[in-house]
């Protein structure tokens, strides 16, 4: 594992806008996510609230992708490779992360498999409210999972980690870890402090795997599909379907 973006220099406008976007990620971010999460909550008998919150969670992810790729355009000293868009390296953590991708599918779909035999799964209450219980919300989320996956590694694993290098150069690999691992969980307020270790340990481990095989590709796939996983357990999913006899009841 090796850091990324080495020799990475920010000048300029470059350098207050990569410090503008650092402090949004950083601090900003969590209070966006906090009020955003209350304002749905309150909301949230809305039949449209879900839809409206997906919605409004992928146009903000969307546009700060947009202004980090602005960033990378703008900056002489930042390439695309620096922030990760690139072909995975050899390397032990790229086969280890390749073959770990394919178990956790195997592991997702054994999952959806427990459920269908009514294992019940336990998700704190602010995780539990965002499930999705329409299939119009399911397709939603499923195209927020794909939104979070590509955006927010781009975000707190690409961009923020070359802007540390290219800030404080130096960073040891295993500090922009927990740099990375930290901004995550603070990201992740709204879901309490459950929610924040579990962003902390996804966060640090998807960096591992960033600065290991020095692409974004396979945190971007391990990203989405933890996201995904939330169909599996999403709310209200009718077990099986009953027909009416004759005479007007349940047939079983």
């Amino acid at each position: 594992m090796r850091a990324v973006a080495e020799g990475a220099s920010l000048d300029g406008a470059a350098r207050v806008l990569a410090i503008l976007l650092a402090v949004h990620l950083v601090l900003l971010q969590p209070v966006v996510g906090t009020w955003s999460h209350q304002r749905f909550r309150r909301a949230e008998a809305d039949p449209g609230a879900r839809l409206r919150r997906y919605r409004r969670t992928a146009a903000v992810e969307w546009t700060l992708a947009a202004v980090s790729l602005a960033l990378v355009a703008a900056a002489p000293g930042l390439d695309l490779a620096d922030i990760g868009v690139r072909w995975p390296r050899p390397s032990a953590y790229t086969v280890v992360g390749a073959v770990g991708l394919a178990l956790s599918v195997g592991l997702l779909l054994g999952l959806r498999r427990r459920i269908d035999r009514g294992a019940q799964v336990v998700a704190p209450a602010e995780v539990t409210a965002l499930l999705p219980r329409t299939p119009a919300e399911r397709r939603a989320f499923a195209g927020l999972a794909v939104t979070a996956g590509v955006c927010e590694e781009l975000l707190y694993r690409g961009v923020l980690l070359a802007i540390a290098v290219a800030l404080l150069p130096g960073l040891s690999p295993w500090r922009l870890v927990l740099v990375s691992a930290l901004a995550f969980a603070v990201a992740h307020t709204y879901q309490g402090v459950a929610g924040m270790l579990t962003a902390a340990v996804l966060g640090g481990s998807l960096a591992v795997v960033y600065l290991g095989s020095g692409s974004l590709l396979l945190p971007v796939l391990y990203h989405v599909l933890v996201d995904l996983r939330v169909l599996v357990l999403a709310v209200d999913r009718p077990r099986h379907r009953h027909r009416a006899a004759p005479d007007g009841r349940d047939a079983g």
